[in-house]
């Protein structure tokens, strides 16, 4: 008799899970709180699904859980198998810079062929069927719904974390794990945009420009404490600013109760140019251009938007012209702009996220298989756990390569073979839920039409 799992969480991981536990010879039932799987899926990369990283496999870039614990499942599924195994599902992949993306550019093709892979594999679906509460007796798992109860001899919770909750990734395994005992690391936004305290924003909202962005601490009768520096495009909006190179640094100002008022971040906005360079060429050339308005001069190395304010800061006039600026003047000016300095507020929600760090503490979680300390046959994937990454493909990466460990654990054989039993016990015979309030559909016959929607 095959082994029973359940899989909770119809995302990356939920996926793989379910996919990987029924290659393993188990008998797969999915269940989604939503009315269709992989929302949080379609939407990353913007649309094209940041598949893994060249770097993805290396524990050392993913915060939480210690680098020891993360290896075993990394090492399980490296990027450079994900990438085999989506080729033999037909998603043919194309790598830029070392991000590696589908060739379609699209995330639906991901997850079609992911769907189809669970149709040939006869893992059954179910949606709008979210978990209230989980039961265990006698080594048998039961996760209650508002319109059933379903049994099996192993569970994995692929719930995700509270980040972007539109796609129906609520928080609410949190709450099914701390009810199981384990304990949850607190949980805040990471990888979303940074809210800061400067008053000029509006009027440089909408830009786009390339920087390189620090994050400093001043300590307590001390040198400012580097906390992390990224380089790429950052976006300016009206309340702050945002963009992949903020993203990777929000996690340290996102924590809970933490004091804003020594963090500020330090953006060099030319960095291509060093200061003494830059000054040179600048200097140079504005003595040459008479009565040419200065922030037109300076537009021609950084947005006209950022101009005046990096001028004000500089204490220079928007009304000065070329002949006015002196070496002086362009020194200040290029002091500002490849040291600007930005106050944060905060960060926005979990709404605004892409990842949450925290989570399920990965203390009382076994390393390489993901089975609870606490209940044999109960396992953790994919965001539910103290595990995130940057972004460009590593959150993903976990997901994969989490999912398949759990997956794979789960589906193991057991000494005893309680597989008929479970098929066989009545409702009555579990005595605290009453009969079924409606016929529940069985949407495995639909999974074809699901696949066919999102194939590409």
């Amino acid at each position: 008799m095959k082994k029973s799992v359940l899989v909770a969480g119809a995302g990356a991981s939920g996926l793989m899970a379910a996919l990987w536990a029924a290659r393993a010879g188990a008998s797969v039932t999915l269940l989604e709180g939503e009315e269709r799987p992989g929302k949080k899926l379609l939407i990353t990369g913007n649309g094209r699904c940041n598949l893994t990283n060249r770097k993805a496999g290396n524990p050392e870039f993913y915060h939480g859980a210690p680098p020891k614990w993360l290896q075993p499942a990394l090492d399980g599924f490296t990027p450079e198998e994900v990438l085999a195994f989506f080729a033999e599902l037909g998603v043919l992949t194309a790598e830029r810079r070392g991000y590696y993306y589908p060739a379609t550019g699209q995330s639906s093709c991901v997850l079609g062929a992911l769907l189809a892979e669970l149709q040939r594999l006869s893992v059954k679906i179910k949606y709008k069927e979210k978990i209230r509460e989980i039961k265990i007796n006698g080594g048998i798992y039961t996760a209650i719904t508002d319109t059933w109860q379903y049994e099996a001899q192993s569970l994995i919770l692929c719930c995700g974390s509270k980040a972007a909750p539109s796609t129906g990734s609520d928080g609410s395994g949190y709450s099914l794990a701390e009810a199981l005992g384990h304990k949850i690391k607190k949980i805040h936004p990471a990888l979303c945009p940074v809210t800061v305290k400067e008053g000029f924003l509006p009027s440089v909202s909408g830009v786009r420009s390339r920087a390189s962005v620090s994050l400093w601490r001043q300590m307590p009768l001390g040198k400012p404490k580097l906390l992390g520096q990224e380089e790429g495009e950052v976006q300016w909006t009206a309340y702050g600013i945002s963009g992949i190179a903020v993203f990777q640094l929000s996690r340290f100002i996102s924590q809970p109760g933490i004091s804003l008022k020594d963090y500020y971040f330090q953006l060099d906005l030319i960095p291509e140019q060093g200061d003494a360079d830059l000054t040179s060429v600048l200097a140079s050339r504005a003595c040459q251009l008479g009565d040419q308005k200065a922030a037109s001069f300076f537009s021609g190395v950084l947005h006209e938007k950022l101009v005046i304010p990096v001028m004000e800061r500089a204490g220079l006039s928007k009304k000065l012209s070329c002949r006015q600026l002196s070496k002086e003047a362009v020194e200040e000016f290029v002091r500002e702009a490849k040291h600007f300095v930005l106050h944060p507020a905060g960060t926005k929600s979990f709404e605004q996220s892409q990842v949450c760090a925290g989570g399920v503490d990965t203390s009382l979680v076994k390393k390489g298989t993901l089975e609870s300390r606490l209940h044999p046959g109960l396992f953790f994937a994919g965001e539910i756990l103290d595990v995130d990454g940057p972004c460009g493909g590593f959150n993903l990466q976990w997901a994969w390569a989490s999912g398949k460990a759990a997956g794979c654990a789960a589906a193991e054989n057991t000494e005893t073979d309680t597989g008929s039993a479970v098929a066989g016990k009545s409702e009555k015979s579990m005595g605290s839920r009453p009969k079924r309030r409606k016929k529940h559909e069985d949407q495995n016959s639909g999974l074809k039409n699901e696949a066919g929607s999102y194939a590409g």
